[in-house]
């Protein structure tokens, strides 16, 4: 989903929109003069409040002038931001106003660069030869966010059935949505927590919603705990038979 932080209205000069990988600051103005500069200061910091790790695209379509202090500025404030490590691209620059656009150290792009186009043929297939979720990463280029996208456009398509695609994540058809969750934001589990958990007789499937786990992840949580002296042959066995 994509989150606006601005209101547009005819004294708007930028907005600020949240994509699914950069924030765009779209300038909607053609010329932008000295009394847009602060607003222009204001969109950059709320883009660093927000989440400046997933970097920030300046959109000029349309822009046909700019003034002298507006490219000091960018020049300046956003030359020290990516010195910081922060990713600044700037699209669709009018060759009249490039020139004086002084950012010869920051990546220039005339266009967003395309995504990866996968073919839903060929992914069925590679799911049919039984490839992994990191052979099928590999492959096509994709990020696990994109791969857990990819999944959910083969269901609403219907290329995949719930069933199995419930089979190939190792789920309930119910727990799709979870696991799906769990390849985007890879959950990371306090072992000191979970044995707390344990030692609290909480069952694995309140364990299971809690961590974001399928039963497999569950499964083999137990086997490194048990592995690791953390818990005892009883507990991993009491618990295996509950689970069955």
């Amino acid at each position: 989903m994509i989150n606006k932080f601005y209101v547009y209205d005819e004294e708007v000069v930028f907005s600020l929109i949240e994509e699914p990988d950069f924030f765009r600051l779209k300038i909607e103005r053609p010329t932008i003069e000295e009394d847009h500069v602060e607003e222009f200061m204001d969109k950059t910091v709320e883009w660093l409040s927000t989440n400046p790790e997933k970097g920030i695209l300046i959109d000029f379509q349309g822009v046909h002038s700019i003034c002298t202090e507006f490219t000091v500025y960018l020049s300046r404030y956003y030359q020290d931001i990516k010195t910081r490590g922060l990713n600044v691209r700037f699209v669709n620059v009018d060759p009249k106003i490039e020139p004086f656009i002084d950012v010869s150290n920051i990546t220039i792009v005339m266009s967003i660069p395309d995504k990866p186009v996968v073919s839903a043929r060929q992914l069925l297939q590679d799911l049919r030869n039984n490839l992994s979720d990191r052979q099928l990463m590999k492959k096509h280029g994709l990020s696990r966010k994109g791969l857990a996208s990819l999944y959910r456009k083969l269901l609403g398509k219907g290329l995949i059935s719930r069933k199995e695609l419930a089979k190939r994540l190792g789920v309930e058809t119910c727990e799709i949505s979870v696991r799906l969750e769990g390849l985007v934001h890879k959950q990371t589990v306090d072992a000191s927590e979970v044995l707390k958990d344990i030692s609290e007789r909480i069952p694995d499937s309140v364990l299971m919603e809690k961590y974001k786990l399928s039963p497999k992840g569950i499964q083999s949580l137990m086997k490194k705990l048990y592995m690791k002296g953390l818990i005892t042959g009883d507990e991993l066995d009491r618990r295996s038979t509950t689970r069955k």
